[in-house]
C-alpha cells in the first residue's frame, strides 16, 4: 500500500498537456461535425471550445466516454496511476484539468450509469450546465444537496462499479465447502439462500461442515454493509452451528454497533428467535461515522471497503484454519484477521492511525477509477478485433 504522489508542479503540466490534447480533438470534431455544435451560439471557436464544445459532445455521441478512449494519450491519462497525481492538501480532492473533471460530471449526468466512473464526479445537481463543479453557494437554499457529502473525493459513496468490482473479488475466494455470497440484495436474502442450500446439500449426504461468509447491507431500512461467517452443519440444516458478525463502526469490543438490532431481526426472520443466542460480535473499529455536532464531511464512506477486507480475511481464515473458525474463541479469530487485513493493521496486529487507514482508502478509491477505465478498453479493444 505505499503511496508516492506527484508533485504539484508536475501534476499540473500532465494535466495542461491533457486540456491542449482535448481542445484539439474537439476541435476536429467540430470542423467534422458543424451540425452538431448545438450550444455555439454568437461565440466564437475558441469560446465555444472553452465553454460548451463537450457539452455537445456528450449530447450529439453514442457512448462518449468510450469513443474518448479510443485516443491512447487519453485513455493513459484518464487511467493514470495515483503516483501520477496531485491532491489537494485541503480537500484530499485530486486535482483535474477542467476538461477532465467535466468529462467525469458530464460521463455522470448524462451518459448510462455504466460510464459513472467512481468517485471523480459531483452529483448531477452540483453541476453547472458546462459540467463544472458549481460553487456551494449556488445550491437552491433549501435543498438537500446543500449537505456537503459527496463534493469530495474521500465523501463520495460508491457506486455500482465498486460494487461489482468488490463482489467479483469476494466471489472468486469460493472453493469446496467456502462459499462467499457478495451480490445485491440484504442479509435476509442470504441467509434464505444458506438455509435452502443446506438443505440440498443434506440430500447428498455431505456430512461436513459448510462455511458461507456473507457480505450484504444489513435491511432495508438499516443499509449499512456488515459481513457475516454462518456455520452450517448439513444435519441440521434448519439452524446454525455458529454465526460470527463483523461490522466496521469505530468502537470497542465487546460494545455492539448502534444497528444491532438489525443484525439480529434478519437472523431470527429465518432462523428463529433461539439464533440470538448464538450470535458473536468480532467486528473490526475502522469506520467513523458523524454523530451530533460533526461536520457532514468528516463522515467516513469507505465502509464498502471495510466490509471487504473483513469478508477476505474470513475467507482466507476459513479456507486456512477451519478448525479456528468453527471452534475458536472470537478474540482469537478477530485477532487472526488482523494477518489478512493489512491495510488497516501493521505487522505488529495494531490498527493503524486514521492517517494510515485513509491513505490506504484513497488508493482503492483511485484504483477503482482506474479499473473501471481498464474494463472499458479492453472491452473496446475485443470490439475492434471482432
Amino acid at each position: 500500500m505505499r503511496q508516492r504522489y506527484c508533485n504539484k508542479e508536475i501534476a499540473e503540466a500532465k494535466n495542461v498537456r491533457f486540456e491542449k490534447k482535448m481542445y484539439r480533438l474537439l476541435r476536429t470534431w467540430v470542423k467534422n461535425n458543424p451540425d452538431k455544435a448545438l450550444l455555439q451560439f454568437d461565440q466564437s471557436l475558441d469560446e465555444y471550445l472553452a465553454n460548451n464544445a463537450l457539452r455537445d459532445y456528450f449530447l450529439c455521441t453514442e457512448t462518449p466516454l468510450r469513443k474518448l478512449l479510443l485516443n491512447r494519450f487519453v485513455a493513459d491519462h484518464l487511467g493514470r496511476t495515483i503516483t501520477k497525481v496531485y491532491f489537494d492538501q485541503v480537500t484530499g480532492d485530486p486535482v483535474f484539468s477542467p476538461s477532465e473533471q467535466r468529462l467525469y460530471n458530464l460521463a455522470r449526468r448524462m451518459s448510462c450509469e455504466k460510464m459513472h466512473i467512481p468517485f471523480r464526479s459531483i452529483h448531477p445537481l452540483k453541476q453547472t450546465e458546462a459540467g463544472d463543479n458549481a460553487d456551494i453557494e449556488t445550491y437552491p437554499l433549501e435543498s438537500e444537496v446543500r449537505y456537503n457529502s459527496g463534493n469530495h473525493f474521500t465523501s463520495r459513496p460508491a457506486n455500482a462499479h465498486v460494487f461489482d468490482e468488490n463482489s467479483k473479488q469476494s466471489l472468486a475466494k469460493s472453493e469446496g465447502n467456502l462459499q462467499v455470497m457478495f451480490q445485491r440484495g440484504f442479509l435476509v436474502d442470504r441467509l434464505q439462500d444458506i438455509k435452502h442450500l443446506t438443505a440440498s446439500i443434506a440430500h447428498t449426504n455431505e456430512t461436513s461442515l459448510q462455511f458461507f461468509v456473507i457480505c450484504s447491507r444489513h435491511s432495508i431500512k438499516e443499509g449499512h454493509f456488515g459481513t457475516s461467517l454462518v456455520i452450517m452443519d448439513p444435519k441440521k440444516p434448519d439452524f446454525p452451528q455458529r454465526v460470527l458478525i463483523c461490522d466496521t463502526l469505530l468502537k470497542e469490543l465487546p460494545q455492539h454497533p448502534r444497528w444491532w438490532n438489525h443484525f439480529i431481526a434478519e437472523y431470527t426472520h429465518v432462523f428463529g428467535d433461539g439464533v440470538a443466542e448464538i450470535i458473536e460480535d468480532i467486528s473490526h473499529p475502522l469506520q467513523k461515522v458523524n454523530v451530533k455536532g460533526d461536520d457532514p464531511y468528516n463522515h467516513d464512506w469507505d465502509c464498502p471497503y471495510y466490509a471487504l477486507s473483513m469478508t477476505l480475511a474470513l475467507a482466507d481464515l476459513t479456507k486456512t484454519n477451519p478448525e479456528l473458525m468453527a471452534k475458536e474463541s472470537t478474540i482469537a479469530i478477530h485477532d487472526a484477521m488482523k494477518t489478512f487485513m493489512r491495510d488497516y493493521y501493521g505487522s505488529n496486529k495494531q490498527i493503524k492511525d486514521r492517517a494510515g487507514i485513509k491513505k490506504a482508502n484513497k488508493l482503492k478509491r483511485w484504483n477503482s477509477g482506474r479499473l473501471v477505465f481498464k474494463t472499458f478498453t479492453h472491452e473496446i479493444g475485443s470490439s475492434m478485433h471482432t
